[in-house]
């Protein structure tokens, strides 16, 4: 089941998105977007901190950070994570081929995946990792829910 497009993951979302090796990790910088429309820029510097946001418009602004500190009441920088689950997103959904995850990857903290054969089908690599996976937990990236979901093994 898709989020209705009232929900942050759904109504914020990324786009310009520009990184570079710093001395001591990589910086980046992307537009953020309110249902395509722009309103601030969020950059890092790669130094490990927090980010840097630049609001073009300060009700949106606002109204971004009131959205990030809702979803994730008690992350100490919820507009970070909720910019880093939006990049995330666009990033798999433009995936050309299917992303998917098992137990000992670290998709949750580093965004470990692997990426099944080309031209394989959702429904195909769900069947592959529920036969051949079935004990390694697998995950897999479903487009419609912008997620990382549970493949149930089948009997």
């Amino acid at each position: 089941m898709s989020l209705p497009s009232s929900h942050p993951l759904q109504r914020y979302s990324v786009n310009g998105y520009q990184e570079a090796a710093s001395d001591e990790g990589v910086a980046w910088s992307c537009n953020l977007l309110r249902h395509g429309q722009s309103f601030g820029l969020v950059s890092n510097e790669g130094r490990g901190g927090v980010n840097d946001y630049a609001f073009t418009d300060s009700a949106r602004g606002e109204e971004f950070l009131a959205a990030a500190a809702g979803l994730f009441p008690d992350d100490a920088h919820p507009a970070d994570t909720l910019v880093a689950r939006v990049i995330t997103i666009r990033q798999f959904n433009a995936l050309d081929q299917i992303a998917y995850c098992l137990d000992d990857d670290r998709f949750d903290d580093l965004g470990e995946h692997r990426l099944a054969e080309p031209g394989s089908s959702f429904e195909q690599v769900r069947a592959e990792l529920a036969t051949r996976f079935a004990g390694r937990h697998p995950r897999i990236w479903d487009r419609s829910r912008s997620e990382m979901v549970p493949v149930d093994p089948r009997p």
